[in-house]
């Protein structure tokens, strides 16, 4: 008999006296049968505490169940069951103290034996019947199909080749080329794509290449026009003022702004673009360390001599006092596909799983990208911004879960690429954002599309993005004045032995708007 078993046997043993008869109770004295009441109580006291916390770990699981991104299979795959563990609230409140103790007996079990068989924490393979993945993305539209938007526009994705060094310029000089630069009202919106290509080599992006995303309503050749301009907005200056606590802001809210300031629609705005920094550090030639990706600023594409003087007067300024979010009139989507990608692409240095081992999720971002425009039904005149792209930095570097070894790598296939060779890659994107001029039709759209992730995906996809999370009190926040000194002259030596030893930058909590100004 195991350890578990003689402690549930013992438990059932002094539970399972029904207590004295009628008689006996009636034979006793008014100090004996008031003790016993008192005991009694006792007992009634700790069984419905008992009760009540198994009922707030119950509210507390659903509570955190619905703050999932991922519901469904795929969200049990990665978070756990959806129901509190082994037992449902009704069962609960029908369980005695004895039964109460031994579930718990049971679950504790049950958590201890899960540890011998997987010792590294690694969760099993889903079961399902595998599909072709042609198949999942035929079943995955058929899924898509009765939520699409009657006003859908045609969409397109066209991927680009550039440089790391010069890839605003030469972006812009596609756009000029493609004549999109001069139909802004057709173009949805552009994106560096968040990957490292060539990831093999330490160091740098600026002599490799670097891809972006075109996505635009363009059905027909069209004739060249002027080069867009790109103004930038440095993530480390301090653009807009936030006090700790208050909401942090999007790199689109910035360039919504300055826009909303010029005066400037989306029918005349070409892209707004996160600008991603992806760098090896640590390793020497052929082995990096670690890959750290970064956003760094934000780009606003748009055709020449439309919003002259605006951007040197937010300069001449800021910080500026604006409320949060974007303008009035403006919505901004932000969708987590950091979520999806660690249940279908987990090696981010290999091609996502095929067969998928949960097939109602779409296997790119880029397809939750469009599967999104066309479910709100989103007219790229409308459109500011349409991306896949990232917030937080983080190490991208590749992760293998072996029966007893993980392994980080920045080896993997070699994929097409833009300009037509095959390299490795690592994947980078966790978010889509999209950013458009609001219209009555677009809240139907929405309602539509919660439909559909709740339906379709199993997901509440706008969950644990960190969109607009609040602004951190800075660490010296509550210091006498005379401690701020010390505190970041210690800050400044960690800051150099991290550059000595490994390099990756040390970035503020907060883009654009940082330090947090006092009220």
């Amino acid at each position: 008999m195991g350890l578990f078993d003689k402690i549930k046997k013992g438990i059932e043993a002094s539970y399972s006296d029904e207590g004295p008869s009628e008689e006996a109770l009636a034979s006793l004295n008014p100090a004996q049968r008031a003790a016993y009441d008192a005991n009694m109580a006792r007992v009634a006291e700790a069984e419905a505490q008992i009760r009540g916390n198994h009922l707030r770990l119950q509210d507390e699981h659903a509570a955190r169940f619905a703050a999932r991104p991922l519901q469904g299979p795929a969200g049990e795959h990665l978070y756990g069951p959806a129901v509190y563990p082994g037992t449902d609230p009704k069962d609960i409140m029908g369980m005695n103290a004895a039964e109460q103790v031994e579930w718990s007996l049971d679950q504790a079990q049950a958590q201890i034996a899960g540890v011998f068989r997987n010792p590294l924490g690694k969760p099993p393979a889903p079961a399902g019947t595998p599909m072709s993945p042609a198949d999942e993305w035929s079943a995955r539209a058929q899924a898509r199909a009765p939520f699409l938007s009657p006003r859908r526009a045609p969409t397109t994705i066209t991927r680009i080749a550039t440089r790391g060094k010069t890839q605003v310029e030469e972006v812009a000089a596609y756009l000029a080329s493609s004549g999109l630069a001069g139909r802004p009202d057709l173009v949805y919106g552009v994106y560096r794509v968040p990957d490292r290509i060539s990831p093999a080599m330490s160091g740098s992006e600026k002599g490799r290449v670097v891809e972006w995303d075109v996505v635009h309503a363009a059905t027909s050749a069209l004739a060249p026009a002027p080069r867009p301009e790109a103004h930038w907005f440095e993530g480390n200056e301090h653009w807009v003022a936030r006090a700790a606590g208050e909401p942090s802001l999007l790199d689109e809210d910035l360039v919504l702004l300055y826009l909303a300031v010029a005066g400037v629609g989306p029918e005349r705005t070409i892209g707004i673009a996160r600008h991603l920094d992806i760098k090896g550090y640590g390793g020497g030639e052929g082995d990096s360390s670690t890959m750290w990706a970064r956003v760094d600023g934000v780009v606003a594409f748009h055709p020449p001599g439309i919003a002259p003087g605006v951007y040197e007067r937010m300069v001449a300024t800021r910080p500026l006092d604006v409320a949060p979010g974007p303008p009035a009139g403006i919505h901004v989507e932000v969708l987590n596909w950091a979520a999806i990608a660690k249940v279908i692409h987990p090696e981010r240095h290999k091609a996502p799983a095929s067969p998928s081992p949960f097939p109602y999720l779409p296997s790119t971002p880029q397809e939750l990208l469009l599967a999104h425009l066309d479910v709100v039904g989103i007219n790229p005149g409308d459109c500011y911004s349409a991306q896949v792209t990232r917030d937080g930095p983080g190490d991208i570097i590749g992760v293998s879960e072996g029966a007893v070894f993980t392994v980080t790598t920045n080896m993997g296939p070699a994929f097409p690429c833009a300009d037509g060779k095959a390299r490795r890659r690592l994947a980078g994107a966790t978010l889509v954002v999209l950013a458009y001029r609001d219209r009555p039709e677009y809240v139907e759209g929405r309602a539509r599309w919660t439909a559909f992730e709740r339906t379709a995906y199993q997901a509440t996809l706008e969950n644990e993005t960190g969109a607009r999370r609040p602004v951190e009190p800075p660490e010296d926040a509550g210091l006498p004045k005379a401690l701020r000194g010390v505190l970041k002259a210690v800050d400044l030596v960690d800051t150099v032995m991290d550059a000595g030893s490994f390099g990756v930058p040390d970035d503020p909590p907060h883009r654009y708007c940082w330090p947090p100004i006092t009220r």
